[in-house]
């Protein structure tokens, strides 16, 4: 209904609900502002982080406990990472406190904003180093990232150009 009524694409859809979207009035909401914002110059590019930091958990997966989500300070060692968190920090009770009043869209725009530290990060951090506590901290700095910066839509699930359309629309050459 919302792919074919609203003209929402099946990967905005499915972002929204993979970050626990359980009402439709609100679902739809999220749907829309994934929609509205994603094309803007930081939102696709951090979605492509965010595809990237959910890979590097997947392959770290007992690297971290469950139970220790506290980032290190002491070791955060480079200062990428530093900024990554001090940004995550700032960006991230901006964006709650939008989140909360239900404007979504301002709180992907906010949240989006986190593109410059987290391809810094990339650019400069290697995440999985040969100091077991090192590589632990900073697997722990991105799992709360992921976690924290996915309430709105889990914005690994969005795709490229092509991934857009439903199965549906694809067969039916829309």
């Amino acid at each position: 209904m919302l792919s074919e009524k609203r003209g929402f694409a099946y990967d905005e859809i499915n972002a929204a609900f993979a970050a626990g979207a359980d009402d439709l009035v609100d679902a739809v909401e999220r749907v829309a502002a994934v929609k509205a914002i994603r094309n803007t110059k930081n939102f696709g590019p951090l979605a492509a982080s965010f595809k990237r930091i959910r890979n590097i958990l997947e392959k770290s997966a007992g690297t971290l406990d469950k139970g220790q989500l506290n980032v290190q300070h002491e070791l955060l060692w480079e200062p990428a990472e530093r900024e990554l968190y001090a940004a995550a920090q700032k960006i991230g009770e901006e964006a709650t406190r939008r989140k909360k009043a239900g404007k979504y869209r301002e709180a992907l725009e906010v949240i989006s904003e986190l593109r410059p530290a987290v391809d810094q990060f990339f650019d400069k951090v290697l995440v999985m180093v040969e100091d077991q506590a090192v590589r632990k901290n900073r697997v722990t700095l991105l799992a709360n990232l992921l976690k924290e910066f996915s309430t709105i839509a889990d914005f690994s699930q969005l795709g490229s150009e092509e991934l857009q359309e439903s199965p549906q629309q694809k067969r039916a050459g829309k």
